[in-house]
């Protein structure tokens, strides 16, 4: 070694510094903190694109309670006020149609009375009670719809009768 090297690497050289802070110190705290931001922008993230669950469906009221709305709503219309006997009556023997279908599976709709009566005869679905009071409202009816039966005022409120009491008596 040359000795004018070894003077210059001697003026080269410097006091010991003081003590250096190591940046890792706080590091954990912002390792943490960075870890539980990432957790809760997951957390959001799959929350907001998760699939919506679908809104239940409210299911329809029972058919007896249907049909004594659509009974309810003849009553107000006022059909024997402004002389509408036979759409009165075909309303009405349409409702309990519906009625009949829905509640007993009987296609009813399709049939003429004394077919559908005949189909109910034996069954076990209507009762002596029950089957009486349909054949009174419906034949009541078809006198109307097909024989130009006009009946009195009084006549269309026991039929509404008829048709409210065999609803609630087949419920």
């Amino acid at each position: 070694m040359n000795p004018g090297t070894a003077a210059k690497a001697i003026n080269e050289l410097h006091d010991i510094r003081g003590p250096v802070s190591i940046p890792g110190e706080w590091m954990w705290l912002f390792i943490l903190l960075s870890v539980l931001v990432a957790a809760l922008l997951a957390f959001l993230a799959l929350r907001f694109f998760k699939k919506k669950p679908a809104l239940r469906e409210i299911p329809p009221p029972p058919a007896w309670e249907r049909a004594l709305v659509e009974l309810a709503r003849i009553e107000r219309e006022g059909y024997s006020a402004r002389g509408l006997v036979k759409e009165y009556y075909s309303d009405l023997s349409g409702i309990i149609r519906w009625y009949i279908e829905e509640r007993f599976n009987v296609r009813a709709p399709e049939m003429t009375t004394e077919e559908f009566m005949q189909a109910i005869r034996f069954s076990e679905k209507l009762s002596g009670t029950q089957q009486g009071l349909l054949r009174d409202l419906l034949l009541a009816s078809d006198m109307v719809k097909f024989a130009k039966s006009c009946p009195l005022p009084e006549e269309m409120a026991r039929s509404l009768a008829l048709a409210r009491a065999f609803v609630q008596e087949a419920q």
